[in-house]
């Protein structure tokens, strides 16, 4: 990660509402709501906290319109990715990318269709989204 090395990690449900936000680039907390997933559904006011929560950790915006709280991404989702992907590789694989692709490979709950596409990456070093 760039300048905003000091991110804090994100929690799964703070990974929706970012989703969210990256698609969409403004939200008010009633339109983060209605888009949770319905195992995912909170309270209102607790959206409202999680939102919260996010600016003060640096990743998100908030501007006033009205009588309403709209937010905002500061930090672009590769950033992130990129932060919690070297944070989980120096966790769990002692920083070894080597590691983790081979445990991918090795990964038999995968999708075939994953499995061939990072098999193709490694093949011919290119960039396949």
């Amino acid at each position: 990660m760039s300048s905003r090395i000091n991110l804090d990690a994100l929690s799964k449900f703070e990974w929706l509402i970012m989703n969210h936000l990256w698609v969409n680039n403004k939200a008010s907390a009633r339109e983060v709501m209605e888009s949770m997933p319905e195992e995912a559904q909170r309270a209102y006011t607790t959206i409202q906290t999680y939102l919260e929560r996010l600016v003060d950790k640096g990743y998100l915006a908030k501007e006033k319109l009205g009588m309403v709280n709209f937010y905002s991404t500061l930090v672009p989702r590769e950033e992130v990715v990129d932060g919690a992907t070297n944070s989980f590789i120096e966790r769990v694989f002692q920083g070894s990318g080597s590691s983790l692709a081979a445990y991918l490979l090795k990964n038999k709950s995968m999708d075939p269709a994953d499995l061939q596409k990072i098999r193709d990456i490694l093949e011919k070093g290119e960039d396949h989204d």
